[in-house]
């Protein structure tokens, strides 16, 4: 009877162990399966995390180096303004001054009196020409034989405008606007602009 009672725990004590080492292995495959999602789950997430973060430093680098495009870009155009702008300064200095020895010259005669014969004179019309100038065109109009009536103009460098407020007519050939024009046409058709790039 001992016998039996021995093989009957023994055979208990197998069927314990075993249905532990049972519980035991799904308990161990449970907690894997639970750890391995768990893993996979902080593994997307911090991928999800890290590509995000990635894509924020992008832009941001994108933005960045696209400001600082946009900059250099001012900064070159600022330059080459103050480039032009310094450019045409100096060039309209050394033209004033080129127009004011001319209007002492013995050629600036000759350009009052070619532009005196292309005038479409009235009686009723009058000549404005610097102080300095009235004496001269005095001259100039007796050898044209032309009788309009001379007042004084106040001319930054020389020239005349002939006026017939009567006909709304008038006529200039001053020296500065002469200049003015010759400088609008050289900044419209010098090329020496500052424009957008088609590549930008």
């Amino acid at each position: 009877m001992e016998d039996n009672q021995e093989k009957l725990l023994e055979e208990i004590a197998n069927d314990v162990k075993s249905n532990a080492e049972l519980v035991e292995n799904l308990v161990n495959q449970e907690t894997d399966a639970l750890r391995n999602d768990q893993v996979s789950f902080f593994k997307e997430g911090l991928l999800k995390e890290t590509s995000t973060y990635l894509e924020g430093e992008l832009k941001e680098a994108r933005m960045f180096a696209a400001t600082k495009s946009s900059h250099d870009k001012l900064d070159t155009k600022k330059k080459l303004l103050e480039l032009r702008k310094g450019f045409v300064d100096e060039l309209t200095a050394e033209v004033t001054k080129e127009l004011k020895a001319f209007a002492k010259s013995d050629a600036y005669k000759e350009y009052l009196l070619s532009n005196l014969k292309k005038v479409d004179l009235h009686e009723e019309g009058y000549f404005l020409v610097r102080e300095n100038d009235m004496e001269l065109m005095k001259q100039l109009l007796n050898q044209l034989e032309m009788k309009q009536e001379i007042r004084k103009g106040y001319f930054s460098i020389g020239g005349f405008k002939f006026v017939d407020e009567v006909n709304h007519f008038e006529y200039s050939c001053t020296l500065g606007e002469k200049r003015d024009e010759q400088f609008a046409w050289f900044r419209n058709h010098s090329g020496f602009k500052v424009v957008e790039s088609e590549d930008e």
